[in-house]
């Protein structure tokens, strides 16, 4: 390994994820022809495949921090080039992430980038020269919102622009499937959007509560006197998806704004929110 990495100037970790999916992405995929290290016009790929389909793909491991424009950059040049991009950041480089979930994380520009071109998530995989850490996993942002106090001494919630809050997923496989976003072609593997999931979720839970208090009244005045408080919410989602997921979800529903954040985030207030 050691010689490997003077001859190829990369980090040994960088050298083992690239293997890995090497290795591991034709066990779940027609993979036609895959390779390490080919020039494509003037970029070189870390894996570089060709589906039996005739599609082609490039996994671009990011060991050291780039810039959005260098990210957007390259990715333009491959999908110019009628290739399809799969981003994969080392989490044990410089971006510093766990697969875990976790709050007041900050992130970089292109991980906000990457954010948005994924559609609501970032890979990542984590390695040291001792090996591979973790699988590759996702992490969804969403927006952290903190307690502050004003100069005259009130409480208020402030949706925090350098920090988010994230929520860790793992996708069930390495199958990848080709989309497009904005100009780019793009591949990513077959997991799902958190945020949809949980959008998807809360819409029916609130569906079914609605059908009931039709069908049944007295008995839904009996189970929700006081209506279909933002407490139920809180219990039932919040181990899953988290506070602050949660909160973006139901503001996306238009059922909080950001002046609601006291009875999310306070538990005295929590049984005062009444959703319906």
């Amino acid at each position: 390994m050691e010689l490997e990495q003077r001859q190829y100037g990369e980090t040994i970790d960088h050298l083992l994820i690239k293997r890995f999916f090497y290795e591991n992405i034709p066990l779940v995929n027609e993979v036609k022809t895959i390779v390490q290290e080919i020039k494509i016009a003037d970029r070189i790929a870390d894996v570089y495949l060709e589906l039996k389909n005739g599609k082609r793909v490039v996994m671009e491991i990011q060991h050291s921090k780039i810039t959005k424009e260098e990210l957007l950059q390259r990715t333009k040049e491959y999908s110019q080039e009628g290739i399809h991009v799969l981003w994969i950041l080392d989490g044990k480089g410089p971006y510093d992430k766990s697969p875990r979930t976790m709050h007041g994380v900050n992130i970089s520009v292109s991980e906000k980038e990457l954010h948005s071109l994924y559609r609501g998530r970032v890979y990542y995989m984590n390695a040291t020269r001792d090996g591979i850490l973790s699988p590759v996993y996702a992490l969804h942002y969403a927006p952290y919102i903190k307690k502050m106090t004003s100069k005259y001494g009130f409480p208020f919630y402030k949706r925090l622009k350098l920090k988010k809050s994230v929520i860790y997923s793992e996708p069930p496989s390495l199958q990848l499937t080709l989309f497009r976003n904005r100009m780019y072609r793009l591949a990513r593997f077959m997991d799902e959007n958190v945020k949809e999931l949980c959008i998807e979720e809360v819409v029916q839970f609130i569906n079914t509560y609605l059908a009931y208090r039709e069908m049944k009244p007295k008995e839904a005045k009996k189970l929700f006197p006081n209506g279909l408080l933002l407490e139920v919410f809180i219990h039932k989602f919040s181990e899953k998806y988290g506070l602050y997921l949660l909160f973006e979800v139901l503001r996306y529903l238009k059922f909080l704004t950001i002046r609601d954040a006291k009875y999310m985030f306070e538990n005295n207030l929590q049984s005062q929110k009444s959703i319906f």
